[in-house]
């Protein structure tokens, strides 16, 4: 990740004073950097990859601009981010259709375009071949399947291919699936498709799934499937943390989880166990080997890396996962990787309300809150955190960071984050990495709150607005509604 040293504090502080606070900034040269970094990978190893910027990681027309001129693919999930990906001038060729319930006009949009859809449901395949009949024109149709035994490397709420969840056919009807998309008059089933979930650090997940997806597409072929298409979805990480960081966050929270920590030297809000709650959970009726389970921070395998990793790894039948996807006709390999992309190309900046103490723990309170921090109602997330301005006498100090929503829940970070100084009243706290997520994920208007401003600063210095601050009139509306 970047040194916090290499930020521009000065040009955010302007911008602030320009847009006002709290601000979401991206940098898009960075994200052109990140894109850069999978097109390397991808031109060495496996060049028929298509590499899709995932909307929902920060869902306005100029992100999509944006990517669009690096000449990326779109993964969309709602007909709005397909029309911007259209608009903007995305190869329908490029853009994947997700979600698990897609509207009528979502479906006959991607239709119509020629977009790749990828199928979640029997009712869905029946939609959109009912729409490609009406239009006359064939979709292509990817099969997207779930339940894997891929559990355990997320989030539970963030994992996607799993037994319990809400997306794609079960990977054990496969075979019923493929030969009804088949049969189908008016589709055209043209690949297979996984979505692992977000956040993925252990390569392992990665590794586990392109095996499924590998030997679904051999088999997929096998039924006469014309296979152009592998989509293994997103979730490449992001390293929040160093290596020696991460481990040894890892070591005081089971010192506080075994009671060896009072209040006021624990690492996470209220004792929460985050990946060793099953550890936490039953420990005391016996014990178990401590095994982090779930969203973690720090990977060996950040963004390009996995990639390559995947790429390169040796697969069950001792020929790689490059080798095997020629053996199977070089289907176009998708991917769309998230934050990778875009996270790390993003700050956002908020006005420090002031400080207090709770149970002897420092307490940052922001002037920010309708935003959860990306994922924060799901899981708690490690971002570098600054306050500006730096001064001399700056001593670093760990805290709970606090927002100003109306509920014990809005907690911005719920784990304990290093800042290179206490606060005061009307200083700027700066959070690093919320490209992705943060900015749009959890936002709302609750309490009230507008939503502040997100700009882009381009590599020649230019600032492009990509969504205003909102008004007063914008959250509660005129004088009088019609």
């Amino acid at each position: 990740m970047d040194p916090l040293n290499t930020m521009d504090h000065g040009l955010i502080e302007q911008l602030a004073g320009r847009y006002g606070l709290p601000l979401h900034v991206i940098f898009t040269d960075r994200i052109a950097r990140n894109a850069g970094s999978f097109r390397e990978v991808i031109g060495r190893i496996y060049e028929n990859t298509l590499v899709c910027f995932a909307v929902k990681a920060n869902p306005c027309r100029g992100a999509v601009r944006f990517a669009s001129s690096l000449d990326i693919g779109l993964d969309a999930v709602s007909e709005f981010e397909l029309q911007a990906g259209l608009e903007e001038g995305i190869d329908p060729d490029g853009i994947v259709c997700n979600g698990n319930a897609k509207s009528d006009r979502y479906i006959e949009t991607a239709v119509g375009a020629g977009a790749l859809i990828a199928a979640d449901s029997d009712w869905e395949l029946k939609l959109v071949s009912e729409a490609s009949g009406r239009l006359k024109r064939r979709a292509p149709v990817l099969l997207r399947f779930a339940g894997m035994a891929l559990e355990g490397l997320t989030a539970s709420d963030q994992s996607t291919a799993v037994a319990w969840t809400k997306f794609g056919f079960p990977v054990d009807r496969a075979e019923e699936v493929i030969k009804q998309a088949l049969a189908a008059a008016d589709i055209d089933p043209v690949g297979i498709s996984a979505h692992i979930g977000t956040q993925i650090c252990d390569e392992r997940g990665y590794d586990r799934l392109m095996e499924y997806l590998l030997d679904l597409g051999e088999h997929s072929l096998n039924l006469g499937m014309n296979l152009k298409y592998i989509d293994i979805g997103g979730g490449f990480p992001v390293s929040y943390l160093e290596h020696d960081e991460w481990l040894a966050f890892q070591a005081r929270l089971l010192e506080q989880l075994d009671g060896r920590l009072p209040p006021e030297r624990w690492v996470t809000w209220d004792n929460i166990p985050m990946g060793f709650r099953e550890y936490a959970e039953s420990n005391r009726a016996g014990g178990v080997t401590p095994q982090w389970k779930g969203k973690a921070y720090w990977s060996g395998y950040p963004g390009a890396r996995m990639l390559e990793h995947l790429l390169e790894r040796q697969t069950s039948t001792g020929r790689s996962v490059r080798d095997r996807l020629h053996e199977l006709g070089s289907p176009t390999l998708i991917i769309e990787p998230g934050r990778a992309l875009i996270g790390t190309a993003g700050v956002t900046a908020a006005k420090v309300s002031g400080v207090k103490e709770v149970s002897g723990n420092h307490v940052v309170v922001l002037e920010l809150g309708i935003v959860n921090h990306g994922v924060m109602l799901v899981t708690a997330d490690i971002f570098p955190v600054e306050v500006y301005p730096r001064l001399t006498s700056d001593r670093p100090v760990d805290a709970f960071l606090a927002g100003r929503l109306c509920f014990t829940g809005d907690m911005i970070s719920k784990v304990k984050v290093r800042l290179n100084r206490l606060p005061r009243r009307g200083d700027l706290l700066i959070i690093h990495h919320t490209g992705a997520y943060a900015a749009d994920h959890f936002a709302s208007n609750s309490c009230g709150f507008p939503l502040p401003a997100k700009v882009a600063v381009h590599k020649d210095g230019a600032v492009e607005v990509w969504r205003r601050a909102e008004r007063f009139e914008d959250v509660f509306g005129g004088t009088i509604c019609s």
